[in-house]
């Protein structure tokens, strides 16, 4: 999320985490003129001071202006959720589906965990790296908070899965070790979905055909969260416990979204995304998603071919 403000903010190429590499490589480059690779330190070391020198000038000016963080109220949570312009192509119509999937997903979260869906309560909105803070129950934070981590966490099981992947792809490996470990990655996926659509509906006392369309629904939702997720989405969690809070629910709601909060870690937007493609994230069903083990896959095939066989070997005699 940081990076993210600071490509915003013009400062990628000072923070760049091959910033050493890129000064070795010039260094050996010109080896020869000696003169052309110092001044390429020199100028990078520059202008990273300009920039510096810019972003502290500015904390003094808000400091003087008084400008602060907005504080939430003791008891109570919210949720920010960083929009890359990249997910909407900077057009109007494709942010406001954006928005519409986000309420989409706290409503639902909601009706899930305390039975009634919630309105969701606009807090903030900044402009550079879209952003907007919503208020919601202490309780409906948590578990979107609960949510965003499982799918953190799984992420790095499936970039180690990727990994091994690529390196079987490059020393010539094909056939079924690969198409197992292409289904390991569907079904880490398709695990954490279950699990997190699960743990929303725990508590859930409502009618059973309503159950049975949130569902639906929270599937659909949770696919699309770590589709955006996998592409730039990044979601801050903020909560205030308050002393002496008598709902001890809502307590222990605040107590575990901050903890969460300061223990979750975005992945590297990914070359190829897994789940989602632009059309997919906005609106409509979630095609091509879901990918099954390759023994359901074989089943179905031969389920289908002896349908067809049948009626050839009656004709036949």
């Amino acid at each position: 999320m940081e990076a993210m403000l600071i490509a915003n903010m013009g400062g990628v190429e000072f923070f760049d985490p091959s910033i050493a590499e890129k000064v070795k490589a010039s260094i050996a480059t010109n080896a020869m003129t000696p003169t052309v690779a110092r001044d390429f330190v020199q100028g990078l070391a520059s202008r990273r001071e300009e920039f510096l020198a810019t972003v502290r000038s500015t904390l003094r000016g808000l400091a003087d202006l008084q400008f602060t963080d907005a504080k939430i109220e003791p008891g109570s949570a919210e949720m920010a959720f960083l929009i890359p312009r990249d997910l909407f192509d900077n057009e109007l119509g494709t942010f406001a589906k954006e928005l519409t999937f986000i309420n989409s997903l706290i409503r639902d979260v909601s009706e899930g965990r305390t039975g009634e869906a919630e309105s969701v309560e606009l807090q903030e909105l900044s402009s550079s790296v879209p952003t907007v803070a919503l208020a919601a129950k202490g309780v409906v934070v948590e578990a979107i908070a609960v949510i965003v981590n499982k799918f953190l966490e799984a992420w790095k099981k499936i970039e180690e899965i990727r990994e091994i992947r690529e390196r079987l792809a490059k020393i010539g490996m094909k056939g079924t070790a690969l198409d197992e470990l292409t289904a390991q990655v569907a079904t880490t996926v398709e695990e954490v979905v279950e699990e997190s659509t699960t743990t929303v509906l725990m508590e859930y006392n409502g009618d059973g055909g309503r159950k049975n369309e949130l569902t639906i629904a929270l599937t659909q939702d949770m696919h699309r969260l770590f589709g955006q997720i996998e592409r730039g989405l990044a979601v801050e969690f903020h909560a205030e416990p308050k002393q002496g809070e008598q709902d001890e629910a809502n307590r222990k709601a605040l107590e575990a979204v901050s903890a969460l909060s300061k223990q979750m870690r975005f992945p590297q937007i990914a070359n190829e995304p897994l789940l989602l493609t632009n059309g997919e994230v906005v609106e409509g069903p979630v095609e091509g998603v879901r990918i099954f083990k390759r023994t359901t896959v074989r089943k179905s095939i031969k389920k289908e071919t002896q349908k067809q066989t049948k009626p050839e070997t009656k004709e036949g005699s």
